[in-house]
């Protein structure tokens, strides 16, 4: 089910500059007043927003910016993904998992990987979800940055040690990238959610409506509100399956008692490792 291997990635790690030491990931949970999640009793099905088929749109384009469809495709795909496997990490029931998802309601096998790099399989509850966990993902600002180290320019022939140094440039791109997820229980029988509303443009993925996003805001009956949760980190990481499995680990990392807001340190590897949690972000 994953769409990197555990090669590929420490591979990665050993060449970007976000893999150095620590990742800093900030995080902002909230609980909701709707009825908390239950491992027995609920189903989850993880939706992605309707903004996701015009990226799978772009990216089988023939326009010369289909890549940057593709890459954003990527942060809210792999987001679900990460999403449906922490929560089974976590011992919930899900329905419709998977790159092919739709609305089949039928029990099925995941494979994932634990938070300590353990392969895990199980077979999903199916059935007609209870909950539903809208996710998001996306780029909120991009810039260029300016590493600068010295490096040795001569050197005395007779003895090798350096006599002149100089000043060598790396500019990297850097990317804030946030992972935002809401568990929510509809409201209404003719409520949006509950259609899968998923096409060749979603990847079978069942999607929801972007304005969904604006409940809180707007005051409309479209659900209650079970957790909402976001994170922020800011990355050279090309990768957005190491990206987003850093993110969503963050988010729910003991899900549901890591609430407010917080600052999370994770050692920059595959399989997350939270190494200290600080209440008031740097």
């Amino acid at each position: 089910m994953r769409l990197y291997s555990l090669a590929s990635l420490m591979m990665l790690c050993l060449s970007l500059t976000a893999c150095a030491n620590k990742y800093y990931i900030s995080i902002w949970n909230e609980k909701g007043t709707a009825k908390p999640l239950s491992k027995t009793d609920d189903i989850i099905r993880v939706v992605v927003p309707d903004r996701f088929k015009k990226y799978v749109e772009k990216t089988r384009s023939e326009d010369s910016d289909w890549l940057d469809g593709s890459k954003l495709a990527d942060y809210i795909a792999l987001a679900k993904l990460d999403t449906e496997e922490r929560l089974q990490d976590l011992g919930y029931q899900l329905t419709d998992t998977g790159l092919h998802s739709g609305d089949s309601g039928k029990p099925k096998k995941i494979d994932w990987i634990d938070s300590q790099g353990n392969e895990r399989q199980a077979i999903t509850h199916g059935g007609k979800p209870t909950v539903y966990a809208m996710v998001d993902s996306r780029v909120l600002d991009t810039y260029t940055q300016r590493f600068i180290s010295n490096e040795p320019y001569s050197s005395d022939p007779s003895t090798g040690a350096t006599t002149m140094w100089t000043n060598h440039v790396d500019e990297v791109t850097m990317n804030e990238i946030v992972y935002h997820v809401k568990f929510v229980r509809p409201i209404g029988k003719d409520n949006k959610l509950l259609q899968c509303n998923n096409s060749s443009l979603s990847t079978n993925f069942c999607t929801f409506p972007q304005n969904y996003w604006e409940d809180s805001v707007k005051n409309t009956p479209y659900y209650e509100t079970i957790f909402d949760g976001a994170g922020v980190t800011t990355t050279n990481s090309p990768s957005p399956g190491y990206i987003e499995h850093h993110l969503t680990s963050s988010v729910l990392y003991q899900y549901p008692n890591l609430l407010g807001k917080k600052r999370i340190h994770q050692i920059s590897q595959p399989f997350f490792q939270v190494t200290k949690v600080t209440d008031t972000p740097q």
